[in-house]
């Protein structure tokens, strides 16, 4: 859906396909469209898509990375999930770039059977994974501000290609065609329209005077319900387990 076809449905709904002689101004819809986007790229999940970057270890050897240690990324960038090393071995020696610790494990599991005898040697085995997680750096401790897009790592200086796992936006047609999307500007141009209708008196043809409060009231219950809505699917389906 366009920007365009967006705004059309929405003065669609408000007029009821024309019946009603007023609608929202195209500067108040670019402005409501506007401010949607900033909502719902940042609080809601769909909005985003994940994205991977690589930055070259040159990078980190320039003068413009030592003054701030920040790098700029794209606007589109909306959050950052991971960093961490683009290491080209595994850290057993292996050639096999997809040789790790984590696969290590895995192995073991499925490759060796369990058995009540072994379960003191399986607890200190894991113990030993464990303790590895301490000597094998990995991630960057990093911080990353949405507004000005700048990436700054902290702590030690990366000597490997790195690669950040991020949230980027997906493009605006894609998020108009989200129902949600829809309902949410509906009801902020329903609030929109009840607050000029209402600064004034306004009369339709035959003496007929316009409920702004009516109209203004409907557009308020249509956003909290699509925020209600939202709040309850973004539930979280993991946790963090700090020992």
């Amino acid at each position: 859906m366009t920007r365009d076809e967006l705004i059309q449905q929405v003065n669609d709904e408000i007029t009821v396909s024309g019946s009603l002689p007023y609608s929202i101004p195209q500067k108040e819809m670019e402005r409501i469209i506007g401010q949607a986007e900033n909502w719902f790229y940042v609080n809601y999940g769909p909005s985003v898509e994940t994205s991977y970057y690589v930055l070259s270890r040159d990078l980190f050897s320039q003068k413009e990375w030592k003054s701030t240690r920040s790098v700029l990324l794209p606007d589109c960038v909306i959050s950052i999930q991971d960093v961490r090393d683009f290491r080209g071995g595994g850290i057993l020696g292996s050639v096999d770039k997809d040789f790790a610790d984590n696969r290590l494990i895995a192995s073991e599991l499925f490759l060796s059977p369990f058995q009540s005898d072994d379960l003191v040697l399986r607890t200190a085995q894991y113990s030993y994974w464990d303790l590895t997680q301490c000597f094998l750096l990995e991630r960057y401790a990093f911080d990353f501000n949405r507004n000005t897009k700048r990436l700054k790592i902290l702590g030690r200086d990366p000597k490997r290609n790195v690669y950040i796992q991020t949230y980027v936006k997906i493009e605006d047609y894609k998020l108009y065609d989200d129902w949600f999307f829809q309902r949410y500007v509906c009801g902020q141009a329903k609030v929109s329209l009840g607050r000029l209708l209402g600064t004034f008196t306004f009369n339709l043809p035959g003496g007929i005077q316009v409920d702004a409060s009516t109209i203004r009231d409907e557009g308020k219950e249509e956003i909290e319900a699509v925020l209600q809505k939202i709040d309850d699917e973004n539930s979280p389906d993991w946790f963090y387990l700090f020992h």
